[in-house]
């Protein structure tokens, strides 16, 4: 590598590779660790065809079983392209045991309900509808788990969206259905739009995770979530009255080692939420803070607001794989009353 553009690739602390013509034309030293094969004026090895090609210019690739995060930045005579190893959220012993003690209780539960379903009340009816979601999430919690733990690894499709506007839709729904159930939800954002690099479906699970957590823990039937912009990036918190995080640890969350704080343990759970919440900020490139204060929930999460994509998309049309069920009813379902599961009576 020459000594300038050497020099110029270095300052990146991930992998930068430069292509022109469809070969490599430098790399800096964390790319050659990487992938050692690398050799200035080669023909771009066939894992990287994908990602030189990309009309989203960012996403994923696979080599030799790894899994890697990469963005394009394309220019009239060279690609660069920037990648780093995709986090892994292997699944646990302990999240395993959890999932199949909550399964079973929770086909016993749908047992018993079904069997009241023909008598004269339609609490059974009621009783059964959530415990089917409560279940449904839990297989989806653990096929996310799953498919992040494979090579490929979870389907990561970023996109220039409103984040703003994601966080107003998921709350108005979900403040109407929290409400039911004692919880009162206030989004608080002096901001028309905040634009964003992210996966709006991904994002949408995050925000649902962790207001379920946040209700699960809210002392007084209180939760706030909050949206501003600092330093470039974006910073959602969530709290059980609206407090802002401290000066020294907001500034902890903009630092190279994105620390990802202390992760209360869910009760009775089987501790895959707090762990997806984790490895969907890690994706963005974000960071993550969490702890406990006064029995309540206070989490942080601080997402990068650039490089942009020219495409605008607040939600990525893409095929529904939750039966029909609404998101956010699903991911609530733990602390929603039976109320909110009622189905019509048939005339």
């Amino acid at each position: 590598m020459s000594d300038a553009m050497q020099s110029h690739l270095e300052r990146f602390p991930e992998g930068a590779i430069e292509v022109a013509q469809g070969r490599i034309l430098d790399f800096n030293r964390a790319a050659q660790a990487q992938f050692p094969e690398l050799a200035v004026g080669m023909e771009a090895p066939e894992f990287l065809s994908g990602s030189l090609s990309d009309p989203e210019g960012a996403g994923t690739f696979a080599h030799n079983g790894s899994l890697y995060l990469f963005s394009r930045v394309s220019g009239a005579e060279r690609d660069l392209l920037l990648f780093r190893p995709a986090p892994q959220s292997p699944l646990t012993q302990g999240q395993l045991d959890g999932f199949v003690r909550q399964m079973r209780g929770f086909l016993q539960d749908i047992l018993l309900e079904f069997e009241t379903v023909s008598g004269p009340s339609r609490g059974g009816m009621d009783a059964f509808s959530k415990s089917f979601c409560r279940v449904y999430r839990l297989l989806s919690n653990l096929d996310f788990l799953r498919s992040a733990g494979a090579p490929e690894g979870v389907p990561f499709r970023p996109v220039t969206m409103d984040l703003a506007g994601l966080c107003r839709s998921l709350t108005q729904e979900a403040a109407f259905l929290l409400g039911e159930a004692g919880v009162t939800l206030t989004f608080r954002c002096a901001l028309p739009s905040l634009l964003i690099p992210g996966d709006p479906g991904l994002l949408q699970k995050l925000i649902l995770t962790l207001l379920s957590n946040a209700a699960k823990a809210a002392p007084g039937g209180q939760v706030v979530l909050s949206l501003s912009s600092r330093s470039g990036r974006a910073v959602l918190t969530l709290s059980d009255s609206g407090d802002a995080l401290e000066e020294g640890s907001l500034d902890a969350l903009f630092s190279s080692g994105q620390p990802e704080g202390q992760i209360p343990n869910p009760q009775d759970g089987a501790g895959m939420g707090l762990a997806i919440a984790r490895h969907i900020v890690s994706l963005h490139g974000g960071a993550l803070l969490l702890e406990e204060r006064r029995g309540g929930l206070f989490a942080v999460v601080s997402l990068p607001t650039g490089p942009l994509s020219p495409t605008l998309t607040v939600r990525t049309p893409r095929v529904e794989e939750n039966g029909g069920i609404s998101p956010v009813l699903m991911e609530l379902s733990d602390v929603l009353p039976l109320s909110i599961f009622q189905m019509d009576e048939e005339e």
